[in-house]
């Protein structure tokens, strides 16, 4: 039995109906994710002059500048580590082998291949 086709016209809306779904869909999803834009105070917004300012750059001219030989020389001063008396430290007992458990001597191997014991 032969199965029979759906008008071209019903699958059109079938397809239009789906994509305009996922287009609201991700755009709800995207108005929720996106970060709000940040809000740009007016003093930054607004237009500055292209002229300069002819006073101003004549005080950086006029400004006094030092060589290197001119400069102080700025000393830092590190504090030194200081000795501890050796009275002082406390001494931390070694821990010593105690005998209580009997080894048996480990095989090596020889150079023949026999193991000895």
């Amino acid at each position: 039995m032969k199965i029979p086709k759906p008008p071209n016209l019903v699958t059109i809306v079938i397809l239009t109906t789906i994509t305009i779904i996922f287009w609201v869909f991700f755009s709800v999803y995207r108005a929720f994710t996106q970060e709000p834009t940040p809000t740009v105070p007016p003093e930054i917004i607004e237009p500055f002059s292209p002229d300069l300012d002819q006073d101003t750059l004549n005080k950086i001219q006029s400004r006094t500048f030092f060589s290197e030989g001119q400069l102080p020389t700025i000393t830092i001063l590190t504090p030194t580590p200081t000795e501890v008396p050796s009275e002082e430290l406390e001494t931390t007992p070694t821990p010593t082998a105690s005998p209580t458990a009997t080894l048996s001597p480990t095989p090596t191997a020889t150079p023949s291949g026999e193991v000895a014991l």
